[in-house]
C-alpha cells in the first residue's frame, strides 16, 4: 500500500473518531486508559475504512492536492501528533465506558483466567425448549441454521435435512412451514438469513439474490431479487435499512453493504485489503443486535463496531498481550494448515462469535486448543476469562462449555438432539444417585427433566436458552 494511500486511510478514519467524540468524550492527561482506546481505534480505522466515505476528505483533497509521498508522510505525522495532543491535553466531561459512542479495550490476560457460575452472568431462569416432531414434517436435523425468536413463535431454518423453514410456537408445539423447497412463487432453494422487517418475515436466498417476504404465519406475501450478496444479512430497525456481509476477495470490494427499505441508496462498509487476514467466513454471526444498536464483528479482527448515523464507529477493541496470535504467520499458510493451526496451537483471536446486551459483552475464544468463554462487564471495565466450563449453579443442571447460538438480542445458548438431551440426564442420574435425583427432579430439575423426557427418541433439537444480565 502506498504512502498516500495510509495517510488517505488514517485521515479519514481519525477525522471521523474526532467528529464522533467532540461533544461527548475528553480525557485528561492522566487518563492513560482513555487514550489507548483511541489509539486501539485509530489503528483499527487505518486498516478498516475508505477515504470517499467522509465529506472531510474532499474538503482536505482539496487544500492539499500533492501527491508527493514525503508530502503526505508530513501530513501524517501532523495529524497523528495532533490526535495524541487531543486526545492528552482535553479535559474528562464524563465517565467514559458509559458513553454513546466510547471505545472500550478489553484486556484478555490468560494468566487471570478462572472457573465460573452461571449465575455470575446470567439472569435465574434457564428454558429448555424441545421443538415437538409428533407429525412426520416436523422433523428436523439436529444442527439448525439459525433460529430466530420473534414474539410467540420460534423459527427454524434447517438447510442440511427438510431444506425447510419451520414454525413453533414458544413452548416448542409444531405450527407448519414457511414456503417451501422449489423454484416456483414462494418457494426457495436455499435458506440463508430469516429476518423480521416490520412485523414480516423476509428470507434472505443464499446467493441466488432472491428476497421473499411472508407474514409471521407463513403466508407468502411478495419477493425481489438482489444480485451479488450471500444471503447473510440483518434489518435494523434503528435506522431501518438493510445491512448484509459479502465474502470480499479482491481490492475494491467491501464486506458490508446496506441499503434502505427499497433496497436502494447502497452504503459500503469495511473494504477488502490484501495485506490483511481475512477470514473467508461465512459471516452468519458477525451482526448481533441489543436492544438499542446493530453491531458488526468479524474473524481476525480485533474491533467490533457499531452502526450510528450510517457510519462503522469502533465499540470494542480486544487487547491480549503476550497472548495474541500471530496473524501475520496464519496469512502465510494454506487454508487446511491453518485450519489445523487454529484448533491445535492458535493463540488468542478475535472469531466472530458473540453476543451484547446493555450490560455485558459475551465471545469464545480458544487458546492452544482449549476454549474460554468472555464475559466483559460494560459498566465496571472488567474482563472475565471462564475456562473449561460454567458452573451451573442455577438450576443443578448441565455445565455449559460454550454458548454459540444467538437466539434473539441478550438470549444464547445452545442446542442438543432430544435423544442426547435426555441420555445426558441419565448419565447424571447414575452421578447423583437415585434419592439426589428425584430430589432435584421433583425441585429446580424440574423443567429440565420434563423436556429431556419428552424429547428422548427425538432427534429434534431442544434448545438451551440463557438470559444475559
Amino acid at each position: 500500500m502506498g504512502n498516500h494511500m495510509k495517510f488517505d486511510r488514517v485521515l479519514s478514519g481519525s477525522l471521523n473518531i474526532l467528529v464522533s467524540y467532540k461533544n461527548n468524550i475528553m480525557i485528561t492527561s492522566k487518563d492513560h486508559k482513555g487514550i489507548k482506546m483511541r489509539i486501539n481505534a485509530f489503528v483499527n480505522l487505518f486498516s478498516s475504512w475508505q477515504p470517499q466515505d467522509f465529506p472531510f476528505y474532499v474538503t482536505l483533497a482539496s487544500i492539499c492536492p500533492s501527491k508527493d509521498s514525503n508530502f503526505f508522510n508530513l501530513r501524517f505525522q501532523f495529524l497523528l501528533s495532533s490526535f495524541l495532543l487531543l486526545a492528552s491535553s482535553c479535559h474528562q466531561k464524563a465517565d467514559i465506558e458509559k458513553q454513546e459512542g466510547s471505545v472500550a479495550v478489553i484486556q484478555v490476560d490468560l494468566s487471570q483466567s478462572r472457573t465460573g457460575k452461571l449465575s455470575e452472568f446470567f439472569e435465574p431462569e434457564i428454558n429448555y425448549i424441545w421443538l415437538e416432531d409428533e407429525l412426520e414434517e416436523a422433523q428436523l436435523n439436529s444442527n439448525l441454521q439459525q433460529i430466530v425468536f420473534h414474539g410467540d413463535k420460534i423459527y427454524a431454518l434447517d438447510n442440511n435435512g427438510c431444506k425447510c423453514i419451520s414454525m413453533f410456537n414458544k413452548s416448542g408445539k409444531y405450527l407448519g412451514r414457511i414456503g417451501a423447497y422449489g423454484e416456483g412463487p414462494g418457494e426457495y432453494h436455499d435458506l440463508g438469513s430469516l429476518i423480521v422487517v416490520n412485523e414480516e418475515l423476509v428470507l434472505l436466498e443464499g446467493f441466488s439474490g432472491d428476497i421473499m417476504w411472508f407474514s409471521l404465519e407463513g403466508e407468502f406475501l411478495r419477493e425481489s431479487n438482489l444480485k451479488g450478496f450471500s444471503g447473510i444479512g440483518v434489518f435494523s430497525e434503528f435506522d431501518e435499512r438493510f445491512y448484509f456481509y459479502n465474502i470480499a476477495r479482491n481490492s475494491g470490494e467491501f464486506f458490508v453493504q446496506s441499503l434502505n427499505m427499497k433496497l436502494q441508496d447502497t452504503i459500503n462498509y469495511m473494504s477488502y485489503h490484501p495485506e490483511r487476514l481475512e477470514s473467508g467466513m461465512t459471516g452468519r454471526n458477525y451482526f448481533q443486535k441489543s436492544k438499542h444498536h446493530l453491531y458488526f464483528g468479524m474473524t481476525f479482527l480485533d474491533t467490533i463496531y457499531q452502526f450510528q448515523n450510517q457510519q462503522l464507529v469502533p465499540k470494542y477493541v480486544f487487547e491480549y498481550g503476550n497472548y495474541g496470535q500471530d496473524l501475520e504467520r496464519l496469512n502465510g499458510m494454506e487454508i487446511m494448515e491453518r485450519i489445523t493451526y487454529m484448533n491445535t496451537q492458535g493463540k488468542f483471536y478475535f472469531r466472530g462469535r458473540y453476543q451484547v446486551s446493555e450490560k455485558q459483552l459475551y465471545t469464545i475464544l480458544s487458546y492452544e486448543g482449549d476454549f474460554y468463554n468472555l464475559f466483559y462487564a460494560q459498566e465496571s471495565s472488567k474482563s472475565n476469562l471462564i475456562e473449561s466450563v460454567i458452573i451451573n449453579d442455577i438450576d443443578g443442571g448441565f455445565n455449559v462449555p460454550m454458548l454459540p447460538n444467538g437466539f434473539a438480542p441478550g438470549k444464547l445458548g445452545f442446542t442438543m438432539p432430544g435423544k442426547a438431551f435426555y441420555q445426558a440426564l441419565m448419565t447424571k442420574k447414575k452421578q447423583m444417585g437415585q434419592v439426589e435425583y428425584e430430589s432435584w427432579v421433583k425441585g429446580v430439575g424440574a423443567n429440565l427433566a420434563k423436556t429431556a423426557f419428552a424429547g428422548k427418541v427425538s432427534e429434534n433439537p431442544v434448545l438451551i436458552v440463557y438470559t444475559l444480565k
